[in-house]
C-alpha cells in the first residue's frame, strides 16, 4: 500500500470514528456551567480532571499543553512546543503536536505527542519528568489508554492499514485489542473491536475495500484498575472484561437512525483534507446510509460509560446515554446547545463550548 493510501485510510478510521451526530431523548439535563475557563481556544482535545479540581487538556490547532484552575480563573501553557524533535531530546520538555492526555497513577499525567512519535511524563504541578518507553510493539499508533499499573492500551491496525498490494481484497472485521508493559518485547491481545462494514473506495486508479465511513466502529477505554470496556456499535451496548478475565456483556439496545445526508458527506471529506488527504488524486470513500448509534465514547473513574448519540448535522444538541460497571442503561444526560463533552471527573463534566468559531472550556456539575 503506498503511503498517501495509507494515510488517508487512518483518516478515514480516525475521523469515521470521531464523527458527530445526535437524537434527542427524555432525561437529565445539564442546564448551565458552575465555571467556565477565561480566554478562547481553537480546538480542543480531551479533558482530564486533577486531583485538585483543576484539569489539563490540549489546543490541537495551537500546539499547545495547557493546564486550566477554575477556582483562580487562570490557564497556564506547559513545556515548549517546537518544530522537531532530535533523538537526544528525551530529557527536554517539549512536544510537536500534544493530542491527548491521560492521567496516570497519583499525581502523573501522560502527554502523547502525535506528530512527535512520543508520550511524556508530566507531574500535576506542571514538572517534566521524562519518556514511556514502550517501543513500536504492535505498530506505532501511540496508546492513548492506560491504567493505573502502567499498562498501555491500543487497537493493533497493522493486519487492517498495510503490508497488501494495490487492489488486492482485504478481509477483515476486527482489530484486537492489545495491553503493552514498558520494557516488554511482546504484547497481549486482551479483546477485539469490530469495525464497519466494507466498501469499495477510489484512491486514484486503485480501488480497495475500505471500512464504510459512519459504519460504526467499537470504541474501547481503561479503568485505573485495568477493567476494559468496549462501546459496541452494532448493538448499542457496553461489554466489560473484569482485571481477572471475566466478560460482563452488555444489552442490545433500539435507536433512531440518522441518515447520513450530502452535507455529512461534505463535511467528511473537508476534514479529511484539512488532515492532509491529497487533493490532487481522485478519492471516493464508501458512505454507510445510515450514522451508528453513537459518535464517541467517555469513560468515567466510577466505572459509568457516556455514549454520545449520533445527530443530524444541524442538530447542536449532545444527548449521552450512561451505562454502568455493570453493562446496564443508567441513563440520559443531555448537555445546553454547542457544548461537547470533552472529560468525565468526580463530580463534573467538562465540556467544551463552541462560540463562533472559537471554544470555550466549560465546567458543569453532575449529581
Amino acid at each position: 500500500m503506498t503511503s498517501w493510501s495509507r494515510k488517508g485510510l487512518l483518516t478515514a478510521f480516525a475521523l469515521a470514528a470521531c464523527s458527530r451526530s445526535d437524537g434527542q431523548s427524555p432525561g437529565d439535563s445539564v442546564d448551565r456551567p458552575d465555571a467556565v475557563l477565561p480566554g478562547a481556544f481553537t480546538q480542543v482535545g480531551n479533558v482530564v480532571e486533577l486531583r485538585d479540581g483543576r484539569i489539563a487538556f490540549t489546543d490541537l490547532s495551537q500546539k499547545v499543553f495547557l493546564v486550566g484552575d477554575f477556582a483562580r480563573g487562570t490557564v497556564d501553557t506547559l513545556g515548549e512546543r517546537v518544530d522537531s524533535l532530535g533523538a537526544g531530546d528525551s530529557a527536554r520538555a517539549a512536544y510537536e503536536f500534544p493530542g491527548h492526555v491521560v492521567h496516570l497513577a497519583g499525581d502523573t499525567l501522560a502527554l502523547v505527542d502525535f506528530a512527535g512519535e512520543r508520550t511524556t511524563l508530566w507531574s500535576e504541578a506542571g514538572r517534566y519528568l521524562g519518556v514511556v518507553r514502550l517501543g513500536h510493539v504492535a505498530g506505532r499508533n501511540l496508546p492513548l489508554a492506560y491504567d493505573a499499573a502502567g499498562r498501555a492500551y491500543k487497537a493493533d491496525y497493522r493486519g487492517v492499514m498495510g503490508g497488501l498490494e494495490p487492489g488486492q481484497r482485504v478481509d477483515f472485521d476486527s482489530v484486537p485489542v492489545v495491553r503493552l508493559t514498558r520494557g516488554a518485547a511482546t504484547a497481549d491481545t486482551v479483546a477485539r473491536l469490530k469495525l464497519p462494514p466494507l466498501g469499495p473506495g477510489r484512491f486514484g486508479e486503485q480501488i480497495r475495500d475500505v471500512p464504510m465511513i459512519f459504519g460504526g466502529s467499537d470504541l474501547f477505554g481503561v479503568l485505573p484498575d485495568g477493567s476494559l470496556w468496549i462501546a459496541r456499535a452494532a448493538t448499542n451496548s457496553v461489554d466489560w472484561l473484569a482485571p481477572d478475565g471475566r466478560w460482563i456483556r452488555g444489552t442490545a439496545r433500539p435507536y433512531q437512525k440518522v441518515p447520513v445526508t450530502q452535507t455529512d458527506k461534505d463535511r467528511f471529506m473537508a476534514a479529511a483534507y484539512r488532515s492532509g488527504l491529497p487533493r490532487n488524486l481522485a478519492i471516493e470513500y464508501p458512505f454507510a446510509e445510515f450514522k451508528p448509534p453513537f459518535s464517541s465514547a467517555l469513560g468515567r473513574e466510577n466505572g459509568e460509560v457516556w455514549l454520545q448519540r449520533s445527530r443530524a448535522a444541524d442538530d447542536p444538541v449532545a444527548v449521552y446515554d450512561v451505562f454502568g460497571r455493570d453493562a446496564a442503561w443508567l441513563r440520559t444526560v443531555t448537555f445546553p446547545r454547542h457544548a461537547t463533552v470533552a472529560g468525565l471527573g468526580r463530580r463534573h463534566a467538562y465540556a467544551v463550548l463552541k462560540e463562533g468559531e472559537t471554544q470555550k472550556v466549560a465546567r458543569f456539575a453532575l449529581e
